[in-house]
């Protein structure tokens, strides 16, 4: 294993993703419920740079930082969307709706099309999950991801999706540009988290909790390259039915003009993140990114 994978780690102990796909197995659901939320006040207790980028995040969102109650259920929720994609390697598939039927026509129009399609995200909610909703549609799928230590998530997605969802290594670069070439150029999907600035060379400032942040910008860029649309999705906390609802904002189309693309993007992302920053003002605990914010720029 590289240098750069040896560095990157899940948190836990190596052992943990097992544990909890052997619990989910043998467990009554209530009492592997019980004990997933009492492991997550352990990882909160023993995760202090996590907590700090959490408090931070908070204090930013609402201008207050949280209660050690949101603390403890925050952590709690991720780990049941951990839980939740371990369980894809256990057949136990999602069920998703769309939040709003009537924005979400565009976004499916280019789900079912043939063709190449960039997917763009971030980690909110059951943000990984999608690529089984994507599955859905017949396409193939390549998620770019961050391989790090004890990826047992990626694994378990990798399993259960086989022959729809493929992985592109970001920290890989020398192999990531030919695979997204690659993908591109065959009509399939690509699907790219940007939030982190870490996935994406191509970084841009947009508005975003109070301040303007860099981004990484690559999809658009890419976007105008290989002249193919760009949907926003993002997942939001399950409901009553267990159903996950699924928020899309309007497709971006590029324009055969490269500056002019580029001009319309700008515009494009910037209401993208307003659209994402009105859902975590109404549940700031679907922010699963326990790392730092992005630097505030001039």
């Amino acid at each position: 294993m590289d240098a750069v994978n040896r560095k990157r780690r899940n948190p836990g102990p190596s052992w943990g993703y097992a544990f909890l796909q052997t619990a989910a197995r043998w467990m009554p659901a209530a009492l592997f419920r019980i004990c997933l939320r009492a492991g997550a006040v352990v990882g909160w207790a023993c995760m202090p740079r996590a907590r700090q980028y959490e408090r931070r995040y908070w204090q930013a969102l609402l201008d207050r930082p949280p209660t050690v109650r949101e603390q403890w259920a925050h952590f709690g929720d991720f780990a049941e969307t951990l839980a939740a994609k371990l369980a894809l390697a256990q057949g136990v598939r999602p069920q998703f709706h769309f939040h709003n039927a009537e924005t979400s026509r565009d976004f499916l129009e280019i789900c079912r099309a043939p063709g190449a399609v960039l997917f763009g995200s971030f980690h909110v909610g059951e943000a990984d999950l999608m690529g089984a909703m994507l599955s859905d549609f017949g396409r193939i799928v390549h998620m770019v991801r961050l391989r790090v230590e004890n990826s047992r998530d990626t694994q378990a997605l990798e399993q259960s999706l086989a022959g729809s969802l493929r992985f592109i290594w970001v920290n890989q670069p020398e192999e990531m540009l030919f695979a997204l070439k690659g993908a591109l150029e065959a009509g399939q999907g690509v699907a790219m988290h940007c939030d982190r600035e870490e996935f994406g060379a191509r970084k841009e400032a947009f508005a975003f909790l109070g301040r303007r942040r860099c981004f990484p910008f690559t999809i658009y860029h890419l976007s105008a390259l290989f002249q193919v649309p760009v949907g926003f999705a993002f997942a939001l906390r399950r409901d009553g039915t267990g159903s996950i609802p699924v928020v899309t904002a309007p497709v971006f189309r590029p324009a055969p003009d490269r500056e002019e693309t580029i001009t319309k993007a700008k515009t494009h992302f910037q209401d993208v993140l307003h659209l994402l920053e009105t859902h975590l003002r109404r549940d700031p605990a679907i922010w699963f990114n326990f790392e730092p914010l992005n630097e505030p720029v001039s």
